[in-house]
């Protein structure tokens, strides 16, 4: 099987990220599994800073939005077998399944659904307070908000340009990451989910599994093994999306007129 993992900051900036996805990935992933890290081209980013990008949802969605539909569309074409929102904003979900027949997998939805099954109440650990309202948007999207104890902050205000330089040496961030997940804790938190890309993965490739007893879910891990589990249920169950309403595919004129803007040719 063969996984598309999209995330929102230029791959070549973070290229410590993109190897500890790499590297996560091939620990947990079942014999034949594997995912290709894409990030945000330079030019449609206008070579701005992720911060840049997240500060107004104009700006976001101006952004990132194509980048999802376009390689969405590429990945299946490409033949791949899933493709990855390995951001919880999960930009676009509901059109990315309406768009590809290949499962479209939320790194939030996988990590909330995950929690579901050990824990009544989560919290969500998140890098910065710049992703609150996007991480509060999907606990909306999918009606979760009873399960969410709290959002929480491992820093008031953090760069992923400064995250990057932490996979090199992670203990500092580690503990940062440990005593926010205390706080949430002692506000309610039967499990905390590393609430971004690049914080999932330094907790995930370091080990941390649990904080004081409370598990702590491994938001890459996660993704990826529910990649496998819908190709699973497609493939032996005929599972798919919903397409009465839910899900609805674009009509044929509309893939031909739109088709090459998201394949990018």
């Amino acid at each position: 099987m063969k996984f598309w993992y999209q995330f929102t900051a230029e791959a070549r900036k973070h290229p410590s990220f993109v190897a500890a996805l790499h590297q996560h990935a091939e620990r947990i992933g079942s014999p034949g599994t594997h995912i290709t890290v894409h990030g945000m081209d330079a030019d449609l980013g206008h070579g701005l800073l992720q911060a840049d990008v997240i500060l107004s949802p104009a700006v976001y969605t101006s952004v990132v939005v194509p980048l999802f539909l376009r390689n969405a569309w590429k990945a299946q074409q490409e033949g791949y077998d899933a493709f990855v929102i390995g951001t919880f904003a999960e930009p676009v979900l509901r059109e990315l399944r309406s768009l590809v027949e290949i499962p479209v997998i939320s790194a939030f939805e996988a990590s909330m659904l995950a929690g579901c099954s050990i824990a009544p109440k989560m919290a969500l650990l998140v890098l910065s307070e710049q992703t609150v309202p996007y991480v509060e948007a999907s606990i909306e999207r999918h009606r979760l908000a009873s399960r969410v104890s709290g959002i929480h902050l491992v820093a008031s205000v953090m760069l992923e340009t400064e995250l990057e330089r932490e996979f090199e040496a992670p203990s500092a961030y580690l503990e940062r990451f440990k005593a926010a997940a205390r706080t949430a804790i002692a506000a309610g938190a039967d499990a905390v989910i590393p609430a971004e890309g690049m914080v999932a993965a330094i907790v995930a490739v370091n080990g941390l599994q649990e904080v004081d007893g409370v598990p702590v879910i491994d938001s890459v891990g996660v993704s990826i093994l529910a990649a496998e589990h819908a190709i699973t249920l497609k493939q032996r169950l005929g599972l798919k999306p919903s397409r009465l309403r839910a899900y609805t595919r674009p009509t044929p004129a509309a893939l031909a007129a739109l088709g090459p803007t998201w394949s990018g040719t």
